[in-house]
């Protein structure tokens, strides 16, 4: 199967974000010292994250930068 450029990015950058993880936290997602409520946790700060960025996108797209 031929895949798009965009996945082809999509993959590199994945694999380059794990390798930071990897050089940041000395460890993969295959971890075992996280209990459920934890990967939880972590990932409700990773979208809390991510709505702050849209919104300053949505400001900066609007010209309303503050």
């Amino acid at each position: 199967m031929k895949q798009s450029k965009i996945l082809t990015e999509v993959i590199e950058d994945l694999q380059a974000r794990e390798l930071k993880g990897l050089e940041t936290y000395g460890t993969t997602l295959d971890r075992k010292d996280l209990t459920t409520s934890q990967w939880i946790v972590h990932l409700r700060e990773e979208l809390q994250d991510a709505i702050l960025y849209l919104k300053k996108l949505e400001e900066i797209q609007n010209d309303k930068v503050y």
